[in-house]
């Protein structure tokens, strides 16, 4: 199972300031408490109202890569970008590239990139229609990436499907939806991976972590294998140890009684 931490990302008010104002004390101690934890890899989105994103991004992402030594996700929709941040990667593990999906001028855009430099790729459910409100439809468009992708020689271990989870306070089947779908995806294409932005199922609800971590559980069973979280959330990141060994990923228990030795684990 795959933990990337979410938080160097300009879409927060703060981390936004940070990276117009190339604060970088700021930022390393933002890759630092990442990494002590437990991310795996961690998502750099340098996208920010009033930046430039082609010269902020490999800015960025030099400055993660000096302070640890963990692959990237790199989060953007401008090829730009992308490529200039591309041009300053220096891990040995590829790249994962936020994000590619059926929307047909986002496809022309980003492909060629995703092609050019070998990397892995989040592929989102989603075409020029929107996002689908039904399983079969998204399942629809998953096939068809799916199939577009591979005939591009992309292996399947290198894609990230994300199902697109909705609010459940705005589309009270959103949780439902996206569960199944996960379910379905992992029958599907057992070779690839399953990613999700989870805290969007509680947008706009009191006691949002509480509804996090009971979601977490259930896509987790469900198939999700890829985290895109905070990992400063310490309950949430005990619901992944514990979860780990409910669901046979974690044989004989082995990293939750060292989480749980190390104080790691919040009961």
């Amino acid at each position: 199972m795959l933990v990337i931490g979410e938080s160097i990302n300009g879409t927060i008010e703060k981390v936004g300031q940070a990276i117009l104002d190339h604060n970088e004390a700021y930022l390393r101690k933002l890759v630092w408490t990442q990494h002590e934890g437990g991310a795996h890899c961690l998502d750099v989105n340098a996208g920010v109202a009033g930046g430039n994103e082609i010269e902020d991004l490999p800015w960025l992402t030099q400055l993660v890569q000096k302070e640890v030594s963990i692959p990237l996700m790199i989060d953007s929709a401008n090829p730009e970008a992308l490529k200039a941040a591309l041009s300053v990667y220096r891990h040995s593990e590829p790249p994962i590239l936020n994000s590619i999906s059926g929307e047909e001028e986002k496809w022309n855009r980003l492909h060629p990139v995703l092609v050019e430099r070998g990397c892995k790729a989040v592929v989102l459910l989603m075409d020029d229609r929107g996002i689908p409100k039904t399983i079969d439809e998204r399942m629809a468009i998953a096939q068809t990436l799916f199939t577009r992708l591979t005939k591009m020689k992309i292996s399947p271990h290198y894609l990230y499907f994300d199902p697109l989870v909705l609010s459940v306070a705005v589309e009270p089947e959103a949780g439902i939806v996206a569960l199944e779908t996960i379910r379905r995806l992992r029958l599907t294409y057992p070779d690839a991976h399953i990613i999700c932005g989870l805290s969007n199922v509680s947008m706009g609800l009191p006691g949002r972590r509480l509804i996090n971590r009971a979601f977490l559980n259930m896509a987790i069973w469900a198939g999700l294998d890829t985290l895109l979280v905070d990992v400063r959330d310490q309950a949430l990141l005990s619901s992944i140890y514990a979860s780990k060994i409910l669901t046979h990923q974690d044989p004989y228990c082995i990293e939750y009684l060292k989480a749980y030795r190390e104080k790691k684990i919040l009961v």
